[in-house]
């Protein structure tokens, strides 16, 4: 965006919200970030923190600058025409500056996160995810839309939080009934990292949309993470966990709410730790789960430093069931993105039946908010 005035650029924030949007390059927008400084701050600095968009180990690059004689800052960045994703601000008195001396680069990131503020001029609401700050939404006009997720719709159907023991760990459970779900034989789909599904962005409303386009409604059960220490131990192909959910969790929901016990009615789903997860419960245990929805699967696991055998690894040893999968993985999420093709090749070659694709994103809530119930969707299929 060619050097504008401060008036010029409050009224196209009141007009158009944030980011600006202007024409770029072929094949992406000219997104101009606008955060607001008042007068007598102590604020010096100014970072974008945009998903799939800035890169942290390079914040100089990240920074706005102060539009002279005016209390905003700026950066253009050019992106995707069809780039989705969260973003905020990081204003600082200090410049940020690399992870100190036996830090590691997401403690270090995660520190620096805690000052993050999402955006005044957003025309969408704030959201937050995993005990994160609240971060804003940007859409670009190349965008696919939305067919599940609307933000601000309230449920329809019954949600309850249970208090349950799984793997020896106490922690909630949410399940949600949405309407025209049958009194019994209920389909199910399982959810990791159940306390961001459940409360923090609530995917309930979605799956009332079950019904209305003629699908088989499913019991949707949230399970909570609880930290990310025991995330990082749970969901990357614990032996433990699964039993846990085979032998616990899904035997309750039978007698307890009805839930069928034919695991081609029964869909485990996540993202990142979760995808991974859902991956291993579907391939080790297929009695029991007959599909799984697998987003940005963190199909690295494990790095040389972690006891565990890869998906990898453990399907060159397993016979073809009749599991069914639904993966999907962001073009801006490059450390995990040739993984995640290699395990839905290797299923394929196997045998397994894989539904594939790529979204312009990166490591974001924002979009597999949407593709989770789109794949639950796909695998459990029409009502007749």
């Amino acid at each position: 965006m060619s050097a504008v005035t401060p008036e010029e650029l409050e009224r196209r924030l009141q007009a158009q919200g944030g980011p600006l949007i202007d024409p770029g390059p072929p094949g992406c927008v000219t997104a101009t970030f606008v955060y607001r400084v008042p007068d007598g701050s102590p604020v010096r600095h100014v970072y974008l923190d945009a998903n799939g968009i800035t890169d942290r180990r390079s914040p100089e690059r990240n920074a706005l600058r102060r539009v002279p004689g005016g209390d905003l800052w700026t950066l253009a960045v050019d992106v995707p025409e069809r780039w989705r994703g969260g973003y905020g601000f990081l204003p600082r008195v200090e410049p940020i500056t690399r992870p100190a001396t036996g830090q590691t680069e997401w403690e270090w990131w995660r520190g620096v996160l805690t000052g993050l503020v999402a955006d005044d001029h957003s025309r969408f609401p704030a959201f937050s995810s995993m005990g994160l700050r609240p971060r804003s939404e940007a859409v670009m006009p190349g965008a696919p839309p939305q067919r599940w997720w609307t933000p601000g719709v309230p449920a329809r159907g019954t949600l309850t939080e249970e208090t349950r023991a799984l793997a020896g760990v106490g922690r909630s459970v949410w399940v949600y009934e949405p309407p025209g779900l049958a009194a019994e034989d209920r389909p199910v789909v399982v959810v990791f990292d159940g306390r961001v599904a459940a409360v923090e962005m609530p995917i309930a409303p979605a799956f009332d949309r079950f019904g209305e386009r003629d699908l088989r409604v499913p019991l949707v059960v949230m399970i909570d993470s609880i930290d990310p220490g025991l995330r990082s131990r749970e969901l990357p192909c614990s032996t433990a966990f699964l039993n846990a959910l085979t032998g616990d969790l899904l035997p309750h929901l039978q007698e307890s709410w009805c839930a069928t016990g034919d695991p081609r009615s029964v869909v485990v789903a996540g993202s990142s730790y979760g995808g991974l997860a859902a991956t291993f419960a579907a391939l080790q245990a297929p009695e029991s789960f007959g599909g799984a929805v697998s987003l940005s699967g963190s199909f690295w696991w494990p790095r040389a430093e972690t006891v565990g055998r890869s998906v990898q690894a453990q399907l060159a040893d397993l016979e073809v069931s009749k599991s069914r999968f639904w993966m999907a993985a962001g073009l801006l999420e490059p450390r995990l993105l040739d993984e995640n093709r290699e395990v839905r090749d290797l299923l394929r070659n196997k045998g397994f039946d894989v539904d594939y694709r790529e979204f312009c994103g990166g490591h974001d809530y924002v979009q597999w908010r949407e593709l989770l119930v789109e794949g639950a969707a796909a695998l459990l299929g029409p009502a007749a």
